[in-house]
């Protein structure tokens, strides 16, 4: 991407629309003082979004818009537009070209477009930011900026450190993260403070809404079973009513024939009953034998339908088992495919792994083959052609050898008899010269040997030290990062305290503003130390008594109170240290608690508060008794009579009067108590953590001084070892070339007879050495002009060697990314396959429960089968005797009547009919009884209806369903009335207001829990944000600070720099120094340089932050405007180096810049305060910027 054009219009001096087209690669643009080219960088910071007009050398933004001159009136409105080029998609656009306009108008009205769309000035800063091309970016400097970094603090030279490590964005969303927040926490206060409200409202509206519901409920019960038992006993009297009616008239008909029957049969009457009676005895007997025979047929008939109906529902369970087993077989067969299906996909799936793991394979081969740059290929390539000049010298030396042996030879032909005594004696102390050097060689050897395994030593023992320095690093790294999350969360916990979070809003305003109000000593929680293991204990002691606010004395507690109404700040409890009175335990009660096991102690010994506050621990906590656990809370209230309240660790409470309070609690991390004690336990944590974090800083320092230590030894024994090599080898030569000598010396010697013919073969072994050591020269020539052919090769090639790494490595964290997410999903697939396994156990589980229950429901008809065949077997008996019972009766009635045939059958029917008289007579009058019953009842019961439901009977009849236990409904009415009568008065409207007000209070706590839970996640963002800084800031930091240390001694010719980090621990916040060492002077800080140096050091800044972060342009406002002559070349130099990666925009007046550039651009001013372009030669400039057109 680069920047193809801008154009102006109304923006400062250039009053007139001008269009500047800039090329790829270096534009300068000249001019005198005072012509406005200053301006054009102003206009490209004004349209990136600068909002300071002092940035822009203006008092208010309205400044920046043409202001008029002698001859021209001042404008409205000031337009800039620059336009991209975007076709490499640099900035996150899916346009090749973007072009950015902002329009100020002089009434203040400001307009931004991005490609002629209207947007936000939001807009514009986002697609910027990090791409350092920002107003503030490193990519833009204006007048005056170089001195700027030199005079900055260290913590505001950051900036441009942040822009090129790209974290301004993070920074940007953790500013949005702590503002929302602030109004999280905000929101959460005002929200509580309602909540508390509602939560006092609830409480009596939920006790009245509930005493109205059960009365409504006991109401609407009563009167459905009151009014069906009223119907039920009005129908049952009419119907007695009717009933008793027709029996009357029967009765008055059957008496009258009676009576009549009666008077006939007189006579014969005394015969006739005395005969009756005695058949009438066996009579009786016989029949209560066959009433009994009958009774036990109907009950074994009756246990046989009973069995038969179990039987039915035992073979209806038998059938609903099977049907639920065939369910359950049926899905653990489905279960076992899913089983078998997901075990392909994760064979697939593993099969898709090994091929990624064997592509990662073959890429790092690959790599391999790369692993070495060109620079190294290049650097071994000289090596061995140095090593071939020095074969091909030392082939030279045994050629000038050979001919001097030659010739040696030559003379010894002819001077052969006269040397022969010289032979000898050469023999003899070559061979004595040879036993010192062998001796001496041995030596070296031993020497050489001795350093090799003391080299080995260093090593090993620069390695373990290497490791241990590793492991106390990451050691420490991990301690400073717990060292920061302890320091974050005890931070966190000091504001929560400092600013009362956790209290009632009036307790919270009165602590908050116990300045402005006297007397305020302090809330309980504040005043009183609990320890760790008593805190739930305390706290459930104290209950909401820890809230209340200590005071002086009763004038302090009445001006809080009149505070809190004047600022409407709620409501709070307050103790006078002058009316509250001490509570302590008696000595007896203290003596009977000693004795049952569980008693820890009184709550007011237990915890730790000021003298001054002590009367206000024993009111409060003096008659109180801690327990280990509800049991010895429970012993320790019972042996003390209930008379005490007695509370265990886990908060379970006995009270006074024996009631007791209990259950599961939630344990609250953020209560007053708690938080207090979290605190304490995060300081002495904070510094347990700094003392190890010191230690571990030392172990550091130990191991890192140990390695450094080894490894200066290691290199002093290596160059050791080369002498010694150096030494052996010089020694080894010179044994050969002895051992030569006495091997030729021997075998002149020995052949000295024959030395015609030894002369000849050595001239002949002369020739073919000669030849050969010929051949190796030219070899030789050959393997040095193709290391130089290769050398060359190299040079060229070196891009495309650097170009293939960075693709292998490239393609190798590709297959790293698709071979973690391959695993992942392999995990996926076990973790499934996992699930599907218990399923399949559960279920194969119930599979196995339903087999065992159908066996039970067999087992049971078996049993039935067996019963009943003894039913029937016992119903067969009865009825045999039945029968037998019913034939010996039926003889017994024919005997009583062949006695009763002379006694006449008149006694008898007289006796009956007499009978039957009287007992019409009496059936007569029960039933007239009963009809006048029914009459009342159903007078009574309807006026009932009327008065009490205003119903009729007709209407009671339809609306209410009939009652089947009249008793039980007579009970239940009694029951209900009762309980009615317990509610007492009632509220019915507390059902609707407490419904409204407990809608509010859920939808006011859904709330609070959204917001808490928002402010979770804000702390996770605003922490995973500054870990991404950090990150990021420390690799561009060292990355840039390598890049510094290269480039400053090319820019100064020599010297050197440091980047510096005033807080290194602290990345977030660090200051960065500059540190300088021109050639020739001190290292010394960047405040204490020349003009020129600084500089010169602020360009070489520069320099190296493009490197590491190259833009795609940069504008550079008269940056080398301090420079002399040589080091504006040295800038003109680096710009043209790096005009291939970077646009470079610069406003000059120095010749050496102009001729770095590629295109120039004048801007004039013709005409008095308006600002024209036009475009020079270089050779039109002249020194200070000037050139033709001023002229024109």
């Amino acid at each position: 991407m680069y920047l193809k054009r801008i154009e102006i219009a109304g923006f400062k001096s250039f009053a007139d629309r001008t269009v500047i087209d800039f090329e790829h690669r270096v534009t300068a643009v000249v001019g005198p003082n005072g012509s406005g080219k200053s301006n054009i960088t102003e206009a490209i910071r004004w349209v990136l979004g600068e909002q300071s007009a002092k940035n822009l050398r203006g008092g208010k933004m309205p400044d920046v818009i043409f202001a008029g001159s002698d001859t021209r009136r001042a404008l409205n409105i000031a337009e800039v537009t620059i336009v991209l080029d975007n076709s490499d998609h640099y900035l996150p656009m899916d346009y090749s070209e973007i072009s950015v306009t902002r329009r100020l108008r002089r009434t203040g009205e400001s307009d931004f477009f991005l490609n002629k769309q209207a947007c936000r000035l939001k807009d514009i800063q986002e697609l910027f930011m990090d791409s350092g091309l920002g107003k503030e970016s490193f990519s833009i400097i204006s007048q005056g900026k170089v001195e700027a970094i030199f005079s900055s603090k260290p913590e505001d030279r950051r900036g441009i450190f942040e822009e090129a490590a790209g974290v301004l964005k993070y920074k940007q969303r953790k500013k949005k993260a702590e503002q929302k927040l602030f109004e999280t926490e905000d929101n959460l206060s005002r929200l509580q403070d309602i909540i508390y409200e509602l939560e006092d409202q609830l409480v009596p509206l939920a006790a009245q809404s509930d005493a109205a519901n059960r009365f409504l409920a006991l109401k609407e019960k009563l009167t459905t079973v009151d009014v069906a038992y009223a119907v039920l006993e009005i129908t049952k009297a009419k119907e007695a009513w009717e009933t008793a009616k027709a029996q009357l008239s029967t009765f008055n008909q059957e008496l009258a024939q009676i009576s009549e029957k009666i008077n006939q049969g007189e006579l014969s009457l005394h015969s006739l009953r005395q005969q009756r009676t005695a058949f009438d005895e066996t009579l009786e007997r016989l029949n209560q034998q066959l009433l009994e025979v009958t009774e036990g047929l109907k009950q074994a008939e009756g246990q046989k339908e009973v069995l038969d109906e179990r039987s039915k529902h035992t073979q209806k369970s038998s059938a609903e088992y099977q049907e639920t087993l065939e369910e359950v077989t049926e899905r653990v067969t489905l279960l076992n495919e899913e089983k078998a299906e997901l075990i392909g996909l994760l064979s697939q799936k593993n099969r898709s792994v090994q091929e990624v793991e064997a592509a990662m394979l073959a890429c790092q081969q690959e790599q391999e083959k790369y692993q070495r740059s060109a620079k190294e290929i290049i650097e071994e390539l000289r090596s061995q052609y140095v090593e071939a000049m020095q074969e091909q010298a030392t082939i030279g030396n045994e050629l000038k050898y050979l001919e001097r042996q030659y010739q040696q030879e030559a003379a010894k032909n002819q001077t052969a008899l006269s040397k022969q005594t010289q032979m000898n004696t050469s023999l003899k102390e070559k061979t004595t010269e040879a036993q010192i050097v062998e001796e001496q060689l041995t030596q070296a050897k031993v020497i050489l040997e001795e350093q090799r395994k003391q080299y080995i030593h260093l090593q090993e023992k620069a390695q373990t030290n290497k490791k241990r320095f590793d492991e106390e690093q990451k050691k420490m790294y991990q301690l400073m990062s717990q060292v920061q999350q302890v320091r974050a969360k005890q931070r966190s916990l000091q504001d929560i305290q400092e600013n009362y979070s956790g209290f009632y809003q009036g307790v919270r305003l009165i602590l908050k503003n116990k300045q402005q109000i006297s007397g305020i000593v302090g809330a309980v929680a504040e005043l009183i130390d609990v320890p760790q293991d008593y805190t739930v204990a305390i706290e459930t002691a104290l209950g909401a008594a820890a809230q209340h606010v200590v005071v002086e004395n009763e004038r302090d507690a009445r001006s809080a109170i009149t505070y809190l109404k004047e600022n409407r700040g709620g409501r709070a409890t307050f103790l006078p240290l002058t009316t509250i009175k001490a509570r302590h335990l008696p000595d007896y009660a203290r003596n009977q608690a000693k004795q049952v096991s569980g008693f820890i102690g009184v709550a007011s010994e237990l915890v730790q508060s000021s003298e001054h506050v002590q009367t206000i621990t024993d009111n409060l906590l003096g008659s109180i008794l801690i327990a280990e656990d509800l049991q010895s809370a429970n012993a320790l209230a019972r042996a003390l009579n209930y008379s005490y309240r007695v509370v265990s660790l886990e908060g379970d409470v006995m009270n006074a009067g024996g009631s007791m309070t209990g259950g599961a609690t939630k344990k609250n991390a953020g209560s007053l108590f708690s938080q207090s004690n979290e605190l304490q336990q995060l300081t002495a944590q904070a510094a347990q953590l700094d003392e190890r974090l010191l230690k571990t800083e030392k172990q550091v320092q130990h191991f890192e001084a140990a390695t450094k230590e080894a490894q200066a030894a290691l290199e002093e024994l290596r160059t050791q070892g080369e002498q010694a090599r150096m030494t052996e080898h010089e020694l080894q030569s010179r044994l050969q070339n002895l051992e030569n000598d006495l091997s030729r010396l021997k075998q002149e010697q020995q052949v000295f007879d024959f030395e015609h013919r030894e002369v000849q073969a050595f001239f002949e072994e002369y020739d073919e050495k000669k030849t050969s050591l010929e051949e190796q020269q030219k070899n030789i020539a050959a393997q040095l002009a193709k290391i130089d052919q290769d050398i060359h090769q190299m040079n060229a090639e070196e891009d495309l060697i650097e170009e293939k790494r960075q693709t292998l490595a490239q393609e190798s964290a590709r297959l790293q990314a698709a071979f973690a997410v391959q695993k992942e999903q392999v995990a996926h697939l076990q973790q499934k396959i996992a699930a599907t396994n218990q399923a399949l156990e559960e279920n194969e589980a119930r599979q196995h429960s339903l087999e065992r229950q159908l066996a039970a429901l067999t087992s049971n008809v078996s049993d039935h089968e067996f019963s009943e065949e003894n039913i029937l077997q016992r119903i067969e008996a009865f009825t045999k005797t039945k029968q037998q019972v019913t034939a010996e009766l039926t003889v017994i009635r024919e005997q009583r009547q062949v006695v009763q045939q002379e006694i006449g059958a008149l006694d008898e029917a007289l006796s009956a009919e007499n009978l039957t008289q009287k007992e019409k007579l009496s059936e007569k009058t029960e039933v007239e009884i009963e009809k006048n019953r029914a009459e009342l009842v159903m007078d009574n019961r309807l006026l009932y209806l009327q008065e009490e439901y205003n119903l009729t009977f007709e209407k009671a009849a339809q609306d209410f369903s009939e009652i089947e236990d009249a008793d039980q409904a007579k009970v239940d009415i009694q029951e209900l009335k009762q309980a009615i009568e317990q509610i007492g008065p009632v509220n019915l409207n507390a059902i609707e207001q407490y419904e409204q007000v407990n809608q509010r209070h859920l939808f006011l706590t859904s709330q609070r829990d959204d917001l808490l839970s928002a402010k979770a996640q804000l702390f996770d963002t605003m922490s995973e944000m500054d870990e991404e800084v950090k990150t990021r800031f420390g690799e561009v930091f060292d990355a840039i600070r390598l890049q510094f240390k290269q480039v400053f001694p090319n820019m100064f010719g020599g010297g050197h720099a440091e980047l510096v980090l005033t807080d290194p621990k602290d990345l977030l916040n660090t200051g960065i120094e500059i540190e300088a060492q021109p050639p020739g002077k001190k290292l010394q800080n960047l405040s204490l340089l020349s003009g020129g140096e600084r500089a010169l050091t602020a360009i070489a800044l520069l320099f190296s932050i493009i490197q590491v972060r190259p833009v795609p342009f940069c504008v550079l406002d008269e940056v080398e405007a301090a420079l002399d002559e040589a080091n504006v070349s040295r800038f003109g130099h680096y710009l043209s180096a790096f005009q291939n990666d970077t646009q470079f925009i610069v406003v000059t007046h120095r010749k050496g810049t102009m001729e770095a550039a590629d295109v120039l651009y004048g801007v004039t001013m013709q005409e008095s305060g308006v600002s024209k372009t036009v475009s020079v030669r270089l050779e039109e400039v002249r020194e200070g910027g000037s050139f033709a057109a001023d002229q024109a």
